[in-house]
């Protein structure tokens, strides 16, 4: 009896002590050292939820740094395995597949997060692109956001890096019928950017086998997509870059037939970008654009940009906003890509030569009830402003070279 009560006062005896530890508020068998007479470093004061943000930080700017804490000490390191969160992204620089294959198991059942965007005017290494693609093909699904971004000219780029996961088919042999591989559907994908200028394959892709039921914001650069209803129907948020292999009333057409499918739209940013080709892209429109005005009811914002190299105002530009119809717009953007605002003070630029005739279809196009107008490098047009000011009586904020409130409206 008495050896019953000495193993209990023992045993909530420990216990206190273990209490009395100035310890996070995580499980202690998962914070503590195995070296019981361990010094425990003040840091250690810290909750976790702060360390673990710190840790979330420093992993953006370093793709090696989680493995750099897991080393310092045991609680940093069972703090870091532990918390799957910390290894759902992938990055081009992660240093090999080993390493790939090593943060998708860490990270368990969380989602991922791939960005895949080489050094800037460096060739990106093709054989390791392809390795990284094909190992993340069968966690696609996982896949929360997927970011492609490439600046430097390689032949056959893209079908390195988006070749595995599009359409691809099956033969069911019972049933003698062809079936998508459901590896390549993107389930949780939610964010989707592809941005290669100097891509010069002409071709369409199809992706993830059409299915991807979370997708609101794609952001595209120079390529062709099929712009299926099931992927992107469901759309608030595109940034789209013309990729230039088709241009006139064609380029038109083919951005209106993607609006008319992404018409849930809630932002909406367009940019025409000029290409010299050696011959005639081939443009099959798979749904014939009607005439008249194309229905964005939800749309709030709208960015018009201008490449740098342009010389003027495109014509698609223009002729694509006087075939919208936004009722519900509130912030109108005009983006020169040439112009800097830490440059504005001594570079001015001179205003496009179309830059009236533009501004005068923005009156008729563009519903006077906007409230933010902004207007920067070669849209500038100070004469203009009254003019614009009588039209638009609801503006609440004129943005002018990034200087705001330059006219008491």
């Amino acid at each position: 009896m008495q050896h019953a009560i000495d193993s209990q006062t023992i045993s909530s005896s420990k216990r206190f002590t273990l209490c009395n530890f100035a310890r996070p508020s995580l499980t202690f068998s998962l914070y503590r050292s195995p070296i019981s007479n361990l010094q425990h470093h003040p840091v250690h004061i810290l909750p976790p939820e702060l360390l673990i943000r710190i840790f979330e930080l420093g992993s953006f700017d370093d793709a090696l740094f989680l493995i750099t804490i897991s080393h310092v000490c045991h609680p940093w390191r069972m703090l870091a395995i532990h918390t799957h969160t910390l290894w759902r992204r992938l990055s081009f620089c992660s240093h090999g597949l080993r390493l790939w294959k090593e943060r998708i198991a860490r990270a368990r059942g969380c989602s991922l997060d791939v960005t895949i965007t080489p050094p800037q005017h460096h060739f990106p290494d093709m054989d390791a692109l392809a390795l990284q693609l094909h190992l993340l093909v069968p966690h696609i699904s996982r896949a929360r956001s997927f970011e492609l971004r490439f600046s430097s000219y390689s032949p056959f780029l893209w079908n390195t890096a988006l070749g595995p996961i599009c359409r691809q088919e099956q033969q069911d042999d019972n049933m003698g019928r062809h079936a998508f591989t459901p590896s390549v559907r993107a389930l949780q994908l939610e964010r989707l950017t592809l941005c290669y200028p100097e891509n010069d394959d002409t071709k369409e892709f199809a992706l993830f086998a059409g299915v991807a039921p979370r997708l609101h914001s794609v952001t595209l650069d120079g390529i062709r997509l099929t712009w299926l209803p099931e992927l992107y129907g469901r759309l608030t948020y595109l940034d789209y870059t013309h990729h230039g292999f088709t241009t006139g009333p064609t380029a038109v057409d083919e951005v209106l037939g993607m609006i008319r499918v992404s018409c849930a739209l809630r932002e909406l940013r367009i940019c025409f970008r000029e290409r010299v080709l050696d011959g005639e892209v081939l443009y099959l429109p798979r749904d014939n654009v009607p005439a008249g005005q194309t229905h964005l009811l939800q749309l709030e914002r709208l960015v018009l940009a201008v490449d740098e190299s342009d010389i003027d105002i495109p014509p698609e530009l223009t002729s694509l906003l006087s075939r919208l119809s936004v009722p519900n717009l509130r912030e109108l953007h005009l983006v020169d890509l040439r112009f800097q605002p830490a440059n504005r003070r001594w570079w001015k630029p001179a205003p496009f030569l179309g830059l009236g005739d533009a501004l005068s279809l923005f009156q008729v196009t563009i519903p006077s009830s906007i409230k933010v107008l902004a207007m920067a490098g070669r849209w500038t047009d100070h004469s203009s402003i009254p003019a614009l000011a009588k039209r638009f009586k609801e503006l609440h904020n004129l943005e002018v070279d990034g200087v705001e409130n330059l006219v008491h409206m």
